[in-house]
């Protein structure tokens, strides 16, 4: 797909290296997940708007701060979601902000997930910016097939078509978008597209009042 068809779509990149997806949210607001800024300095931080490819220089910022939750951590990966502050607006070609969605997720539900990550399990970042549309999948059947990996909590829902189609490494801290708007954001999985193995995203119905409260700021 070309960013035209999902220009609010960002990459995020640190020390020269591509890291992450995100989405803009505001102009001076980008949303991804805090796992992908663990180790991370705002200083360290590129966002690049506008751009289909990731050799593409589209429309760039750097980072003032980094929002995360302060219940994050990686053990529980709960509450994946960071929010970042851009020095200057991202304006440009191809450059628009997003909305949240508010509806509640239903079991068969097709979601979109976009972003650059590696195309299969052991495979390449991908150059070229892609989408996949999979069905929410019942939280009580993930649950238990992560139950030896982790806990699934109530901040958490899965999504894919396992042994088929799913988000990637790279992928994290991308948007899932429901009927135009973000309802989901790419957090973890195991491998990728593993039979009975479907990735796993922060839900933004309850991380909401974090990221409203980071617009404040």
């Amino acid at each position: 797909m070309t960013i035209d068809q999902a220009p609010y779509m960002v990459q995020i990149w640190s020390k020269g290296k591509f890291i992450c997806g995100g989405a803009l949210l505001r102009r001076r607001f980008v949303l991804s997940a805090a796992h992908c800024f663990t180790n991370a300095k705002a200083a360290d931080l590129l966002i690049v708007g506008g751009a289909t490819t990731l050799s593409d220089s589209g429309v760039r910022s750097n980072v003032t701060k980094i929002f995360t939750p302060a219940a994050f951590s990686m053990n529980t990966m709960d509450k994946d979601v960071a929010m970042l502050k851009l020095t200057t607006p991202l304006r440009g070609e191809n450059v628009q902000t997003i909305g949240l969605y508010s509806g509640n997720l239903k079991i068969g539900q097709q979601v979109e997930i976009s972003g650059w990550g590696r195309t299969s399990e052991s495979g390449e970042i991908s150059n070229q910016l892609r989408t996949i549309r999979v069905p929410v999948i019942a939280k009580s059947q993930c649950s238990n097939q992560y139950a030896k990996y982790i806990s699934l909590t109530k901040n958490m829902f899965c999504a894919g078509v396992p042994g088929d189609k799913d988000a990637c490494s790279g992928d994290s801290g991308g948007p899932v978008m429901c009927n135009g708007k973000i309802c989901g954001i790419v957090s973890f999985g195991v491998g990728c597209a593993r039979q009975g193995l479907p990735g796993v995203y922060t839900k933004i119905k309850e991380v909401r009042p974090f990221i409203m409260a980071c617009l404040q700021k």
